[in-house]
């Protein structure tokens, strides 16, 4: 699982602790479970039996509260806990395929109680999910609420992202992989896992003038021009982001004047 927005050192070793966790109590799980493949759906839980529960085996669920997005659940995740055990839960949606092995309630309950290692795994992937709300609602309960934007998309290796000269409404984040950036077709740089590009020429209003291509399979997070600004707002973070990326680049940059100049002289 991961947040979106900044969330703090807390947080995300919460998060690498349930993740583990999880992993760990579901390794040796040899009992009956169903493959399904949701694709573009806003609760995914409507789909499920009234007593299955899930272990996502590929892509990402994104986690929506009173419609707005606030985490994600990747592979490994557990989904549909809350809901076979009678207590509220969250809307559930997915926008790309996503490879869920569904699981009856009866027959999970019956692999952790026979093992007493189990038990103890689950009761601490409970306490760990317990805690790590908790510091999640302390973090955020002063800021802002704003829409999240919208816009997980899935880029493949070698497949440009953004094209120079190509208006700019777009402001994006990598979430994984990475990309080459260039101008007249010559690398001037490169976007790394969690950067944000795309923003200059969204405040500025001119045209891009690089190009952002996939050197790996790439996720995105894509935020449209209108929200960039709202997302600042809410979480100031962002920005700090953007500034440290903004001069990674104008040093990389530099660093390429430097070299060429040497080789003139």
């Amino acid at each position: 699982m991961f947040f979106l927005g900044k969330v703090p050192e807390s947080v995300e070793k919460l998060l690498e602790r349930l993740q583990i966790l999880s992993e760990r109590l579901m390794e040796d799980f040899a009992g009956e479970s169903v493959t399904n493949t949701f694709t573009d759906k806003p609760q995914i839980l409507d789909l499920f039996a009234a007593e299955q529960l899930g272990c996502i085996r590929s892509g990402t669920v994104t986690i929506v509260s009173k419609g707005v997005e606030v985490a994600c659940l990747e592979a490994g995740d557990l989904v549909g806990v809350s809901r076979v055990f009678g207590l509220p839960y969250p809307e559930l949606k997915v926008e790309e395929p996503v490879e869920i092995d569904l699981i009856q309630r009866d027959d999970f309950v019956q692999f952790v109680n026979n093992d007493p290692m189990r038990q103890h795994r689950w009761s601490n992937y409970l306490l760990t999910n317990s805690a790590l709300y908790q510091e999640v609602l302390a973090h955020f309960h002063v800021q802002v609420q704003v829409q999240t934007p919208k816009g997980f998309k899935q880029i493949s290796d070698g497949e440009v992202i953004i094209r120079e000269g190509d208006v700019a409404d777009t402001v994006y984040q990598l979430m994984s992989g990475s990309a080459d950036v260039t101008v007249n077709n010559v690398t001037v740089g490169e976007v790394l896992n969690g950067e944000i590009f795309g923003a200059m020429a969204v405040f500025t209003g001119e045209e891009r003038n690089a190009t952002v291509t996939a050197r790996q399979d790439c996720q995105l997070l894509a935020i449209p021009k209108n929200q960039f600004v709202d997302l600042i707002r809410a979480q100031p973070e962002t920005a700090i982001t953007l500034l440290d990326n903004m001069s990674r680049r104008v040093k990389s940059l530099n660093e390429q004047v430097i070299r060429q100049s040497s080789r003139i002289a």
